[in-house]
């Protein structure tokens, strides 16, 4: 069995008021593997993503349990002991971009950061080279003039792409996608999800997929993770979940979502390693 990338035990979560939003949950995630998190609005999914980068809203906190990432912990209850090789793609990519910054801008000073922290120096000019590289590799095709334009210039699936860009940048371990293809149409969403898989080829990271799309986390992920009103129900491999489902929300999920079936040469995760 390998070692996982990412492990999870006994996560919690509550409001100030007492309220548990997520509750003793325990999930790991493979190297290269995509990990899948299901369930309706409500059901704790975002807020376990949230959690493991420290991005809980105000008023929200990890109560328990621990998190470990390349082996390193970086999670002990409510203490975050170190922030995780990790990046993030936001659901709204429009929204999570400053919308008063050109694009170029806003990529500028995370490589500038990214400097900075490895000790280094850069120019100007070396860091626009590297950006137009990132824009680049995620399939912008015009790249030095998507640099110049601010967020509102672009199309959802443009800034999604950017996001990504981003993320990728810092060379994390584990990507964190939540809903990243909500609000897409379907033309662009497709294309957003092969560029994920494409990023988690080439770079053997883990991807933590958070979704209600059943439809989606069958095209895209190893193992899925089921949850509701803050309890783990079901975590196993895809062929599992969506051929043998042992939980009844599991069932009422895929009943919902119609015929669904695990997309061809996705294996259950468990088993390929």
């Amino acid at each position: 069995m390998t070692t996982p990338l990412l492990s999870v035990r006994g996560l919690s979560i509550g409001t100030d008021a007492g309220v548990e939003l997520v509750r003793d949950l325990d999930l790991e995630v493979g190297p290269g593997e995509v990990v899948g998190i299901v369930g309706e609005s409500g059901s704790g999914k975002t807020m376990t993503a949230l959690s493991l980068l420290g991005l809980l809203p105000s008023g929200v906190a990890v109560t328990g349990g621990e998190a470990s990432l390349d082996g390193v912990r970086f999670l002990d209850g409510p203490r975050m002991l170190r922030r995780p090789n990790a990046s993030m793609i936001f659901q709204n990519p429009t929204a999570a971009l400053n919308p008063t910054a050109r694009i170029g801008a806003q990529i500028d000073r995370l490589l500038r950061f990214l400097d900075r922290s490895a000790g280094r120096g850069s120019d100007r000019r070396a860091r626009r080279s590297r950006a137009v590289e990132l824009l680049r590799s995620v399939g912008i095709s015009n790249p030095e003039n998507v640099l110049g334009r601010f967020p509102h210039q672009l199309s959802g699936g443009m800034n999604q792409r950017v996001m990504i860009a981003m993320a990728i940048s810092l060379r994390p371990s584990l990507l964190i996608a939540d809903e990243p293809t909500t609000g897409l149409d379907v033309t662009v969403q497709a294309q957003i999800l092969q560029l994920i898989r494409t990023t988690v080829a080439e770079h053997g990271i883990g991807v933590l997929f958070v979704s209600h799309d059943m439809g989606v986390i069958a095209q895209m992920c190893q193992r899925v993770a089921v949850m509701l009103h803050g309890d783990l129900r079901e975590f196993a491999g895809v062929d599992d979940v969506f051929h043998r489902p042992r939980d009844p929300y599991t069932r009422e999920l895929l009943a919902a979502a119609g015929d669904v079936r695990p997309a061809e040469g996705v294996t259950d995760g468990a088993r390929a390693r």
